[in-house]
This record gives C-alpha cells, sequence and structure tokens, in this order.
C-alpha cells in the first residue's frame, strides 16, 4: 500500500511541470548574436525573452542590448495563429522598419535572417523549421536593430489584434 502511494505522490509531482509546459501559450525568444564572438558555447547570444500578450516597448533590462554589435534570429512557440510583430524601433514606431510573424503550424518556429524577406507584402514560408507568413517593412540593417516587440499582427493589418 505504502508503495501505491509514493507511486500515486510521484506521479502528480511529474505531472504539474508537463502541464505548465503544455498550456499553449506563445513564446517568442531573439537572440543577438554576434559574427565576431560564439565563445565556449558555439551559441553565445543574449537573449530577449517574451511570452504571449506581453508587449516589450523597449529592450531596457536586457543591458545597452541596442549598442552591441549583433544580429537579431527569432524562435517562436505557440500554436498556428500566433502572431508577433518585431520593431526596429522602441515604442512601436514603424519609422526603422518592422517585422509580422503569424506561425501557421504548431511547430517550434526558428527564423536565421530577419530581413530574408520580400518587402511590403505578405510571403509564406515553409520549411523544416516551421511553416508562417511574413510582412517586412524594411530599413536598413533591421535584424540589428530591432527594439520592441507587440503580439498581435502589428501595423500593416491596421490592427494590433
Amino acid at each position: 500500500m505504502k508503495g501505491y502511494k509514493k507511486l500515486i505522490i510521484l506521479f502528480f509531482i511529474l505531472m504539474f511541470p508537463t502541464a505548465a509546459f503544455a498550456s499553449g501559450k506563445a513564446q517568442l525568444n531573439l537572440w543577438k548574436k554576434d559574427p565576431f564572438y560564439y565563445g565556449r558555447c558555439g551559441h553565445c547570444a543574449e537573449l530577449v525573452s517574451s511570452v504571449e500578450n506581453k508587449d516589450r516597448v523597449d529592450f531596457f533590462p536586457y543591458d545597452n542590448l541596442n549598442l552591441r554589435s549583433g544580429y537579431f534570429v527569432a524562435d517562436l512557440t505557440g500554436p498556428a495563429g500566433t502572431s508577433v510583430t518585431l520593431y526596429g524601433s522602441e515604442d512601436f514606431r514603424t519609422n526603422r522598419g518592422y517585422l509580422v510573424i503569424v506561425k501557421k503550424d504548431d511547430s517550434i518556429l526558428e527564423i536565421n535572417d530577419l530581413e530574408a524577406f520580400p518587402a511590403d507584402e505578405w510571403t509564406d514560408v515553409e520549411n523544416e523549421k516551421g511553416t508562417y507568413s511574413v510582412f517586412y517593412h524594411p530599413h536598413e540593417n533591421f535584424k540589428s536593430l530591432v527594439a520592441s516587440l507587440q503580439w498581435g499582427k502589428g501595423p500593416q493589418s491596421g490592427t494590433a489584434n
């Protein structure tokens, strides 16, 4: 009988973290990579992380991230339909470009070049890193300038939802 109690308690302890990860909440991880610094890890980069519906008007807590060399890459998790907009300026201003990303499947999405899309038109992308649509309003060196992010479809669609 004691063995069953321990087994049941262990089962519940192990289920709580799994339930937290299975909530379906979207998350965006922006990595600022520096091509001249990789360190021992081979993937050393500054990380900016945001969960769904937690917009960031700037990256102030990240210690002068905008002054560091390098460029951003993005990992986006969440269900199909998840959308996020990256801005080249703080406070969601569009004067330094923006990129709208809309997931079309549930896979983990990786974008290694935030400028690899045609200008000012919706583009569908299908690859092994996920299926998604993007709208890219370019600005010189946008991938290095990303300074704020907003969950939703952003300025191109005329709505933030």
